[in-house]
């Protein structure tokens, strides 16, 4: 892989921040199989992103879940020592209401493996999750209740985070309809 040169790269000059007002979500155990990550790039554009897409088990699918504008965002943390570092993902979200479903998903997220697909404001998607590592329930970074007054926020924040080794891009597609028997 060659170094290139990386000028400033801001299509009809957008660069919005924020993610979209919804999030996909699936069981860990339930992918099949998972995209690849770049292991002989042709160019350091190559370099940041997976090949393939997320192929789920016979009879599983992948879910949508809507967030509150302005409450989610993907943030991408270095951690590690010199010559160890990787990456947190952290997928912060709040959830209006207190319906049974979003009651219902935190009570099987907490201890279970999830995955997720992000996608930000200009429609570039980011996948939580490969063979090796979940994305994990962290917590509740902005409460979860009804509020105190009439004016209050009601509803569920989540936290969910995923440790990588690199970031990459997903340019696969998000299977929304159960996979077929084989």
């Amino acid at each position: 892989m060659e170094f290139t040169d990386i000028n400033k790269n801001l299509p009809n000059g957008e660069n919005m921040g924020g993610i979209v007002q919804k999030v996909y979500f699936g069981f860990w155990a339930d992918v099949e199989t998972w995209p690849t990550k770049p292991t002989n790039p042709a160019d350091i554009e190559a370099n940041g992103v997976l090949t393939g897409t997320v192929v789920m088990k016979a009879g599983k699918r992948m879910f949508e879940m809507y967030i509150t504008d302005d409450t989610g965002e993907f943030n991408i943390e270095s951690v590690g020592e010199v010559d160890g570092k990787s990456f947190v993902e952290h997928l912060t979200f709040f959830h209006p209401g207190l319906q049974k479903k979003i009651l219902g998903f935190m009570n099987a997220a907490k201890n279970d493996n999830l995955f997720f697909i992000v996608t930000d404001a200009e429609g570039q998607m980011y996948l939580m999750g490969d063979s090796m590592r979940p994305a994990v329930y962290q917590g509740s970074p902005d409460g979860n209740g009804t509020g105190k007054e009439t004016a209050a926020r009601k509803g569920m924040s989540a936290e969910f985070t995923y440790k990588t080794p690199n970031v990459y891009v997903y340019a696969g597609t998000v299977p929304l309809t159960p996979a077929a028997s084989v």
